[in-house]
């Protein structure tokens, strides 16, 4: 299950099943169909779900992940919180993500400075670093 093997929507789709999260794969699976769009939107494309399969496969949280898709086809995840704070991600492609993500005083997460777009990676490692998410043990 390493983001090499992923191709398709579809992989990650599988590999969250295989994982045990049956409900993100289907919410996963809906979101690449055509099912509801609007007129210029696009459904969650290939290389934005790479992007989400490279985060959440290397990262946990004990927030509720919800998953959405912007009109450009962007997978959107959201990791809902019991406290006050929150981590929403705009999966641009395989490897760059917008974020913003606040802590348990509401206040605004800064990993990189004024920097609107970033590696996957760094996000990661600077959510990790804000306590957001940890590291996944079973890798």
């Amino acid at each position: 299950m390493v983001v090499s093997d992923v191709a398709t929507v579809g992989d990650v789709a599988g590999f969250l099943r295989d994982m045990g999260e049956g409900g993100l794969a289907d919410r996963l699976d809906y979101l690449a169909s055509d099912a509801d769009l609007d007129v210029g939107e696009c459904s969650a494309s290939d290389e934005s779900a790479r992007g989400f399969w490279a985060l959440f496969s290397g990262v946990e949280s004990e927030g509720k992940v919800v998953l959405g898709c912007s009109p450009e086809g962007w997978v959107v995840a959201e990791w809902r919180f019991a406290d006050e704070r929150g981590v929403s991600v705009w999966f641009l492609d395989a490897d760059r993500v917008m974020f913003a993500a606040t802590d348990k005083d509401g206040k605004f997460v800064d990993i990189q400075g004024p920097a609107r777009t970033l590696e996957h990676t760094a996000l990661m490692q600077g959510l990790v670093r804000e306590e957001l998410f940890f590291w996944r043990h079973d890798q």
